[in-house]
């Protein structure tokens, strides 16, 4: 999904630049021919007063001598910055579409149809009877400030995208059916899940605490009970509403000090196997550690690059 299409550009640096709600993260990858690009940058920038354009100025000053002018910019907005959901397809034109959800929202957000652009993905699976697809809506003021703010810096915007529709990056080589735990911005957690590389399913987690404030001890008592119910109605969504074999994978992009430990609880209490997410090597030395750079890395990956780098 695209918001915004830019120009094709003579420099030999690629930027993601993924905004939450309070910092911008920058990742800086170098191109080469015939290879994947080469990561030489992992920073972030604090957001003052909302200001994108002050915040990527304080960045390109910083990395001056790379000379990044007509650098090609891919921006993601973090769930602090866009709504998702599934509404019926509407009965219009495919080139309408996009454009007509704005009136379907209106009840579904705080924006009147004239503050939003509105996107859509689609999911290769649908439940029997059922014809939707996935609006995305973004405040208009906030997607032009980020357009005026790649121009003052001479880069150039490819594209503007969400973290939902570029994590799957991360997976697309995986050929099992595997469910993926994200913990996103503001203690937000979004199960997804891939099938040969695509995402399928995609849901936000509700009523789940702050993961990283259990001890070992609380876990063992119990305490990751509510997360493993809300991953086993997603599971059993994915199995009888979209009549698909039984998950046996689930892999936590989760920080925090006990992630053994959640993995073991949740082995346990959902009776699957549960490993933890790991950084691609070629990420590792210029990781984050806490995967708050994970939305900036999918969005870097393609699958020519991706293959390359491992």
């Amino acid at each position: 999904m695209r918001f915004l299409f830019g120009k094709k550009t003579g420099s030999n640096y690629q930027l993601v630049i993924s905004i939450s709600a309070a910092e911008l993260r920058l990742l800086i990858l170098k191109e080469k021919p015939n290879k994947a690009p080469e990561l030489i940058v992992n920073d972030v920038e604090r957001l003052q007063n909302n200001n994108i354009t002050q915040a990527l100025s304080n960045l390109n000053e910083r990395y001056k001598k790379l000379s990044l002018d007509d650098a090609k910019v891919t921006f993601v907005l973090q769930p602090a910055h866009y709504q998702s959901t599934a509404v019926d397809r509407p009965d219009v034109p495919d080139e309408d579409l996009a454009a007509s959800l704005r009136f379907q929202l209106d009840e579904l957000t705080e924006m009147s149809p004239d503050q939003m652009i509105t996107d859509y993905y689609e999911l290769p699976l649908q439940a029997s009877g059922q014809d939707k697809v996935t609006a995305v809506v973004a405040p208009k003021e906030l997607l032009a400030n980020i357009v005026d703010a790649v121009a003052a810096q001479s880069w150039q915007l490819t594209d503007i995208t969400v973290s939902e529709v570029v994590l799957k990056n991360l997976f697309q080589h995986r050929e099992k059916p595997c469910m993926v735990l994200y913990g996103l911005s503001q203690n937000r957690y979004v199960a997804q899940i891939y099938r040969a590389g695509k995402l399928v399913f995609t849901r936000e987690l509700r009523g789940v605490r702050d993961l990283s404030k259990y001890s070992v001890e609380e876990i063992k008592l119990g305490a990751l009970e509510p997360l493993a119910t809300e991953i086993q109605r997603s599971m059993d969504y994915y199995e009888g509403q979209l009549r698909q074999a039984g998950l046996r994978e689930v892999v936590l992009a989760v920080a925090g000090p006990q992630r053994e430990a959640m993995a073991e609880s949740l082995h346990e209490l959902l009776a699957v196997d549960v490993e933890l997410f790991e950084y691609p090597q070629w990420m590792n030395e210029l990781c984050e550690g806490d995967f708050s750079d994970l939305e900036a890395l999918a969005a870097s990956i393609t699958p020519s690059a991706q293959g390359d780098a491992q």
